[in-house]
């Protein structure tokens, strides 16, 4: 008898073994297939370089826009990064120069040369035509797109005088509503829409101050800064550029949100060019979300050499810096939309897994 109640105790702790080592390898299993993501493969673009004009920016957090166009005709695309899937939204026997995306990323505006003159169209990701108005102006012109009124949009070049062989700068507002163009005697190149009436803007002749205006007043323009040369904005987030009265290597960028709201601030290394300092090519693709900058890793001036950089992200909370990869390079940032990905580059060719900090071309060829 003793005997077999000693066998039935060995079979209950084989038993009992057997099943714990079979949990065991389960929960493995799960760990290592059930809570991890896929690895997304990042899909280059089927597009010859000569053709490849520029990525214009994200469409969504896996699709973007592309430029392309030869001496022949000029089109824009559509690029899933994950699916390699891409759409065909537009092309004319024409050339295109700036192109824009809506701030709610479902329509495009863009500047189409032809030998029948210059327009400013705005289409849908249908490639259906929404709006449309001549130009005055070959050369490539300034967009800004007004995120809370989109019937409004800035456009800026410069002009010529004939007569008196001088030159100026145009800048208009498109209202798309009644499809007119009204001038606004604006003293920059780059005004930003802040709300469907208010713009602000840094004077590019007179010291360089900032300037706010509103565009239900005439005469409205006036200095709410001295001390901010640039400025980036988004939305409601505003960072000012400001010069350091206390170390010459450096330049203050000051958080303001809502705008002129808060004193956050951080210290980054200056970069210059004819003495002016340079606003550090800055992103963000959520109100109040992450804000990634190119920092330099030391001061630098333009005319002597080109310097080193490094993508950071800017933490105005805590006023502080983190290094996410080093840079080939300074040139103009876009984050997604789920902030997963950074496109980087002067034609926007190489993109930025924020998770494993790897870079990659997105285009075959010499980029």
């Amino acid at each position: 008898m003793s005997s077999i109640k000693e066998h039935r105790l060995k079979l209950c702790l084989f038993l009992t073994c057997c099943c714990l080592f079979l949990l065991s390898c389960q929960e493995t299993e799960e760990e290592a297939n059930g809570s991890d993501e896929p690895e997304e493969v990042l899909q280059m673009l089927d597009l010859e370089y000569e053709s490849f004009q520029k990525i214009v920016g994200w469409i969504n957090g896996e699709t973007i826009l592309i430029h392309k166009g030869d001496h022949q005709a000029h089109g824009l695309i559509s690029h899933n990064l994950f699916t390699g899937e891409t759409h065909s939204i537009y092309e004319e026997h024409s050339y295109f120069l700036s192109v824009e995306i809506s701030h709610t990323n479902d329509y495009i505006l863009f500047q189409e040369v032809s030998d029948s003159g210059v327009i400013l169209n705005i289409i849908d990701l249908d490639g259906e035509l929404a709006h449309s108005i001549p130009i005055n102006y070959s050369g490539y012109v300034t967009l800004d797109w007004n995120a809370v009124n989109p019937e409004l949009i800035f456009l800026s070049h410069y002009a010529y005088d004939v007569e008196d062989e001088t030159e100026s700068i145009l800048v208009q507002i498109w209202n798309t509503s009644d499809n007119t163009l009204t001038e606004r005697p604006i003293a920059s190149l780059y005004p930003r829409w802040y709300t469907s009436n208010v713009y602000v803007y840094v004077d590019e002749f007179e010291g360089r101050h900032l300037y706010i205006g509103d565009i239900r007043e005439e005469d409205s323009d006036m200095i709410i800064s001295r001390e901010i040369r640039d400025f980036f904005l988004h939305q409601d987030t505003f960072i000012g550029v400001v010069p350091s009265d206390i170390n010459e290597h450096q330049v203050y960028l000051f958080h303001e949100y809502p705008f002129l709201v808060g004193d956050n601030v951080i210290a980054v290394p200056r970069v210059t060019m004819n003495n002016e300092p340079m606003k550090p090519h800055m992103t963000q693709s959520r109100r109040n979300g992450t804000i990634l900058g190119v920092i330099a890793e030391e001061a630098v001036v333009l005319e002597d050499q080109l310097g080193d950089y490094t993508l950071q992200k800017l933490d105005f909370d805590n006023e502080t810096t983190e290094d996410i990869i080093d840079l080939p390079y300074d040139a103009p940032i876009t984050l997604s939309p789920d902030e997963r990905y950074v496109l980087f580059g002067w034609r926007y060719e190489y993109i930025i897994n924020l998770r494993s900090g790897e870079m990659k071309s997105l285009i075959n060829g010499p980029t």
